[in-house]
């Protein structure tokens, strides 16, 4: 009896187990049925569509260089008497370097001063007694004519008379004809101003005087080294006593009050640089401060080869910060759009020469083709193909196609206490 109780027990508790399993069962059936289509969305990610700043630069590192550098050679031999200058110092242009000896060179100026001003007087008196002697000589020719006439006329009457011989009327007839030919040349002299020829011969003898002094001034100048420009003494190549030829450096000048960065762009960049753009310059040694730079130099021309062109950016560098053989880096702003339309990076899929993006809305993903601008760090410009606000998924997109539908993820238990209103 007590055995067919426990059986019974048994049976009992085992349908009731049976029964329970199978409404779990039924249960989590009717539970994947319900859930299974939302289950099997991929999960993404999305950001909006907004407006953001966009700019397009060129970044260029190069050395620091001088402005204007020049070497400073003799143009005549001699021996450097003295040198007013060592490295470090600064000059303005006009200032006296070096000294070469200059006692011979003194010596033949003042030889040629002595040769002009001989020159200068020999001409004073040219001009002064030339046109003087010639109108004396007329006179004097004149009143020699007139009594050569006057005894001519008296011989006549005397031959005539039969008072004196025919060969002293020839005589006094010939007399006459040297009297008038010598009157004549006077005239013709006076006349042809044959004077100015004697003056134009001392003139020219006045200006060799003159270029000859000159040519020993140049002479002396070359001797005395100025400076062609303000700068700093970079390097000294010789010391006093030396004897310099015109191939000996003496000295190395650099102008430093503006330095140059000098550096290559590529063709499409090329197009869009202008002389006087402003560029800013940062250097490894001053890594906090920016030093505001122009384009002063752009070659007109693209290298071949390389399809490169170089330009050159002048800084000015008050109090002399910048040395030459500094490193530096160069930032040139082509394009600025402060109202570009931007998305992320991530949301860009490249699809062999398209660009597009897939758009979240009402839990679908849309393919959409866009046409890019320029890429910036983590963003990208969009030039045509979405609207400002519009969400474009950033992750998950791999795998997508046109209409999937699509779930985002679940807002986080602190980020709805968060955006909750108390």
């Amino acid at each position: 009896m007590k055995r067919t109780i426990i059986v019974l027990v048994i049976i009992v508790l085992a349908g009731l187990v049976a029964f329970r399993a199978a409404q779990v069962i039924s249960a989590r059936k009717n539970e994947g049925s319900r859930k299974g289509p939302i289950a099997k969305a991929p999960l993404v990610e999305v950001a909006p569509v907004i407006q953001g700043l966009i700019e397009e630069k060129i970044i260029r590192t190069g050395d620091i260089v001088p402005e204007a550098q020049v070497t400073i050679y003799s143009k005549v031999q001699g021996w450097v008497e003295k040198i007013n200058v060592r490295e470090g110092d600064r000059v303005k242009a006009g200032h006296v370097l070096a000294t070469l000896d200059t006692r011979e060179a003194e010596a033949a100026v003042a030889q040629a001063k002595a040769s002009l001003e001989a020159a200068a007087a020999r001409l004073k008196q040219v001009k002064a007694t030339s046109e003087e002697a010639i109108q004396s000589q007329v006179q004097q020719t004149k009143a020699n004519l007139e009594l050569a006439e006057s005894d001519l006329k008296r011989a006549r009457e005397l031959h005539e008379k039969n008072f004196i011989a025919r060969q002293q009327l020839d005589e006094a007839r010939t007399k006459y004809n040297v009297a008038k030919a010598t009157y004549d040349l006077a005239l013709n002299n006076l006349r042809q101003r044959t004077w100015e020829n004697d003056i134009a011969l001392a003139e020219a003898q006045v200006r060799q005087a003159k270029a000859t002094l000159d040519l020993t001034q140049v002479q002396l100048a070359n001797l005395i080294i100025l400076s062609p420009m303000n700068g700093g003494v970079t390097k000294r190549y010789v010391d006093p006593g030396t004897m310099v030829k015109d191939t000996t450096p003496i000295l190395t000048l650099m102008d430093l009050s503006q330095v140059k960065m000098v550096v290559n762009v590529i063709e499409r960049e090329f197009v869009h640089l202008q002389k006087g753009q402003a560029v800013k310059v940062t250097v490894t040694a001053f890594p906090n401060r920016t030093f505001q730079g122009r384009i002063s130099i752009i070659t007109p021309a693209l290298e071949l080869q390389s399809r490169t062109a170089e330009i050159q950016i002048s800084i000015p560098n008050p109090g002399y910060i910048l040395n030459p053989g500094m490193f530096g880096r160069a930032e040139t702003l082509l394009r600025s759009n402060p109202g570009a339309l931007v998305i992320p990076i991530q949301a860009l899929v490249n699809e062999g020469d398209r660009d597009l993006v897939y758009i979240f809305k009402d839990g679908n993903a849309h393919r959409r083709v866009i046409r890019k601008g320029l890429v910036q760090d983590t963003q990208v410009e969009v030039m045509q193909g979405l609207k400002i606000g519009e969400q474009v998924i950033t992750a998950g997109q791999a795998f997508l196609k046109d209409g999937m539908p699509v779930r985002l993820p679940a807002p986080s238990v602190g980020a709805d206490k968060k955006g909750s209103k108390p």
